[in-house]
């Protein structure tokens, strides 16, 4: 394994790393919504994309990465939660990505089933032993 991917390798599954990396991107992306305000000499969305080949070309991005998180979330999801969450980040994009993706983190690390009883049991972390297939 290389350095790169032994640094990566945290966030591989959910824990406490992918949580902060959700929640610091999620205040970001509240702040940048609410100190982001229109300045003067502002063009506006609109205009914008009229007169700027590269907004569309980032506009048009947002929405394959949106697509692209709905479909990974709703075919990798395990929730019901998974279904709008998807659905609301083709409009809304990473404001509904980043909390269902979070949401079924938390989810994974808390519903575990214990199959020798059929009960549920609340753990932190869950890893598969070394040489399992997952």
């Amino acid at each position: 394994m290389d350095k790169l991917s032994a640094r990566l390798e945290r966030y591989r599954r959910p824990g406490p790393a992918r949580f902060q990396l959700y929640g610091g991107l999620y205040a970001l992306l509240i702040l940048t919504a609410l100190l982001g305000r229109r300045r003067e000499g502002d063009l506006g969305t609109l205009e914008t994309l009229r007169r700027s080949s590269f907004a569309r070309i980032m506009f048009m991005d947002i929405g394959a990465l949106s697509t692209l998180g709905a479909l990974y979330l709703l075919l990798n999801g395990k929730t019901p939660a998974r279904i709008p969450a998807a659905l609301a980040s083709l409009f809304v994009g990473s404001f509904a990505l980043i909390p269902g993706l979070a949401y079924e983190d938390w989810a994974a690390l808390h519903a575990v089933v214990d199959f020798s009883e059929g009960k549920s049991i609340d753990i932190q972390w869950v890893e598969a032993a070394p040489g399992a297939k997952a």
